[in-house]
């Protein structure tokens, strides 16, 4: 009996604390796709890449330019000429693979250059959300950091749009 007064006694305190707690969920891949910036941080992301790729295809031309010009070479062409398109065809291949990797830096550098005002709006429409309406907690659950949303969470997108000014 004195065993279950004290695990009652220590259990108190969490049952209250937990009736306090206010707990609500949203998914950010859905506010994300909804705020206008998104599309327009989408759409110079998407220029960035045509512009990168339209000059790596340049260079791939030229590669395939100079392979074939190395190929239809005489075998009667002398072995400086050779070694020479064979190091220049070298060199373009380690360009284009160089190009090809910067570019793919460049678009994360990017992404992440366009995303982070679009992240910090949205935190701070959360943390009015939460401040305002008395949340504990707001958890993503387009992250998947949450295993286990109980059904009477508070979905608060609409409350986070209307802090954003969407519709």
């Amino acid at each position: 009996m004195k065993k279950i007064i004290i695990a009652l006694l220590l259990a108190l305190p969490f049952t209250a604390m937990a009736a306090d707690l206010k707990i609500g969920v949203f998914n950010s891949q859905e506010v994300m796709a909804i705020m206008p910036e998104t599309n327009a941080a989408m759409s110079e992301l998407e220029n960035t890449k045509l512009t990168l790729n339209t000059e790596l295809k340049k260079l791939e031309e030229e590669i395939m330019k100079k392979q074939q010009e190395y190929q239809s070479l005489p075998e009667t062409t002398e072995s400086t000429i050779k070694q020479y398109k064979e190091s220049e065809l070298a060199r373009l291949y380690q360009a284009a693979q160089e190009f090809a990797a910067n570019a793919d830096n460049t678009l994360k550098k990017k992404q992440q250059e366009l995303m982070a005002p679009i992240a910090t709006k949205i935190q701070q429409a959360l943390k009015k959300v939460g401040d305002e309406n008395g949340f504990t907690y707001i958890i993503d659950n387009a992250t998947g950091v949450a295993p286990y949303i109980s059904p009477k969470a508070d979905n608060v997108l609409p409350l986070i749009k209307k802090a954003l000014n969407i519709q």
